[in-house]
């Protein structure tokens, strides 16, 4: 005779629709909270970015930095170095010249992107380098950051 085990009764009780309704709901709420509290903390380091960037110049440690940086891609057979990368709310036309590869963008330049263009036109140019200016990103379809880039192939 083969014996039958009777289904022992569980402690925990079988959840509800709407309580599994009501954890998937605190569950998307807290994403959402979340979510929010790293924007609101993404665009208060922008903020902070592009006011240190409206006041900042260039020193000649900059230079420097940016000749040694230069020298070391080079050696690697590289052709260009990235030497900012800023908001595009530092482009008078938030980054629509650069995007189209108007010829004119380095006049919606402002703060330190503008004060080195204005170092690349005085120290590089004359010497055969070049500088570029590209979108690097585009969120939500729109331009983002761009990257300042001096070359010399």
């Amino acid at each position: 005779m083969v014996e039958r085990k009777t289904p022992q009764k569980s402690s925990a009780a079988i959840p509800s629709r709407e309580e599994l309704q009501a954890l998937q709901a605190a569950n998307l709420t807290a994403k959402v909270d979340q979510a929010t509290r790293q924007k609101d903390i993404e665009q208060e380091r922008t903020k902070a970015l592009i006011a240190d960037l409206s006041k900042r110049r260039v020193t000649e440690q900059n230079v420097q930095n940016a000749i040694a940086r230069i020298r070391e891609l080079a050696a690697a057979g590289e052709t260009e170095v990235m030497v900012l990368r800023f908001p595009n709310a530092l482009c008078t036309d938030g980054g629509r010249a650069i995007n189209n590869n108007e010829s004119d963008w380095p006049r919606t330049l402002t703060g330190f992107p503008l004060e080195i263009y204005h170092k690349w036109q005085e120290a590089f140019r004359s010497q055969g380098y070049r500088l570029t200016a590209k979108i690097l990103e585009f969120p939500g379809g729109m331009p983002g950051d761009v990257g300042l880039f001096i070359g010399w192939d």
